[in-house]
C-alpha cells in the first residue's frame, strides 16, 4: 500500500508525459523495473529476516555495480575496484560463517536481500545510461513497478493467512499516507537524482551510510544482537565502500587535471 499510494497518483502524470518516456527507452524501463523490484525484495526481505543482516547482504551492491560496470558500460576494472570486490566478498563471508552458517545467505529473507542489492546495482547501472531522461519519469515508473513487484511477492509469499479488514487498514491509512508522502517519494526521487550524477559505484558508496543507522536502530529497537560477525563482516563490507570511493575519486582527479593539461 505504501508503494500502491504513490503509483496510483503517478499513474496519470506517467501517460501524460508518455512522449519523454517512450523517448528514454530500455534504459528508463530498466531503471524503473530495477528500483520497483529492489524495493519490493528489500522490504519484504525486512519483514521476514533480520534487520541488520538484510542490510549489510544488500549493501553487497557495489560489487555487482563495479561488475556491471565493466561489462556494460566498459569501464576499467581498477585496482582499487579489484580490492573492493575482494573486501566485499570476505566481509559476506565472515557475515555469515561467524554466524555459525555456510558462508552464503542462509535463508529466502536473506537471498531476498542479496536480490535487491542486485537489482539495484542494475539500476544505478540503468539511470546512469538514462541520465537525460526526468527524474520526475524515473520516480513515477519506478512506484508502478514497486507496487506490482509487492503484489507479486505478496501473492507468492504469503502463508494463508487473512488479508487485513478494511477497518484496519482504514486505522493505518494515515501512517501509510506519511510514509509514502514524506518518506518513500522523496527518498526515491533524490536517490535517482543523485544516482543519475555520478558513477554507479560511487552512488552504492554513499548510501552506505544506511548500514550504521540501520545496525544501530535495530539493535536500539527490535533488540537484535550485535555480534563478531557482523562487526567484523560489516567492517569489511564498508571497507570496500570506501576503498572504492576513494579510488573513484582519485581517478576524478587524475581524469580532470588531464583534461585540463589538453
Amino acid at each position: 500500500l505504501i508503494f500502491a499510494i504513490p503509483a496510483l497518483a503517478a499513474l496519470p502524470l506517467a501517460l501524460y508525459r508518455w512522449r519523454p518516456i517512450r523517448a528514454g527507452g530500455v534504459p528508463l524501463l530498466v531503471t524503473a523495473l530495477g528500483v520497483g523490484a529492489c524495493n519490493a525484495l528489500f522490504a519484504v526481505a525486512l519483514t521476514f529476516g533480520e534487520v541488520g543482516m538484510i542490510v549489510l547482504l544488500f549493501y553487497l551492491s557495489p560489487i555487482w555495480a563495479t561488475l556491471l560496470e565493466r561489462v556494460v558500460l566498459g569501464t576499467p576494472m581498477a585496482r582499487h575496484r579489484l580490492l573492493g570486490l575482494v573486501l566485499g566478498l570476505a566481509g559476506m563471508a565472515i557475515l555469515q560463517g561467524l554466524g555459525g552458517r555456510l558462508p552464503l545467505p542462509a535463508n529466502l529473507a536473506e537471498w531476498m536481500g542479496v536480490a535487491a542489492g542486485m537489482c539495484w546495482a542494475v539500476a544505478l547501472v540503468a539511470t546512469n545510461v538514462a541520465s537525460a531522461s526526468s527524474v520526475i519519469d524515473k520516480t513515477s515508473l519506478q512506484f508502478v513497478s514497486a507496487a506490482l513487484f509487492g503484489f507479486v511477492l505478496v501473492l507468492t509469499l504469503d502463508s494463508g493467512g487473512a488479508w487485513p479488514e478494511p477497518a484496519k487498514i482504514g486505522t493505518a491509512l494515515p501512517w501509510i499516507l506519511g510514509a509514502a508522502v514524506f518518506w518513500i517519494i522523496p527518498a526515491m526521487a533524490l536517490s535517482l537524482w543523485g544516482a543519475a550524477k555520478m558513477s554507479p559505484a560511487r552512488a552504492s558508496m554513499l548510501l552506505m551510510l544506511e548500514v550504521l543507522v540501520a545496525l544501530a536502530s535495530a539493535h536500539w529497537w527490535a533488540g537484535e544482537p550485535v555480534g563478531l560477525n557482523k562487526l567484523l563482516g560489516g567492517a569489511l563490507i564498508l571497507s570496500a565502500g570506501v576503498v572504492d570511493a576513494w579510488g573513484s575519486a582519485r581517478l576524478d582527479r587524475m581524469r580532470l587535471k588531464e583534461a585540463d593539461a589538453a
